[in-house]
């Protein structure tokens, strides 16, 4: 198994800056969302819950094949 790697609040950034271009409706929810709202935290995760229609779903994966993250 792949060892997680730990998240860090760029990548929350580099997200939402993909999802901003591509017209994506989501919120960032759960623990990780409160942590970049700026409330402490100790968790490393981000819940992220998308709008689930077929017209976002295509936005998103065109947000993720944008993101620098994609490689």
């Amino acid at each position: 198994m792949t060892p997680r790697r730990e998240f860090h609040q760029l990548q929350a950034v580099e997200i939402a800056d993909a999802f901003a271009a591509a017209g994506v409706e989501y919120l960032f929810i759960g623990k990780g969302g409160a942590i970049l709202l700026g409330f402490p935290g100790t968790t490393q995760d981000v819940d992220v819950y998308v709008d689930k229609t077929p017209e976002n779903s295509e936005r998103i994966i065109r947000a993720l094949l944008r993101s620098p993250a994609s490689g």
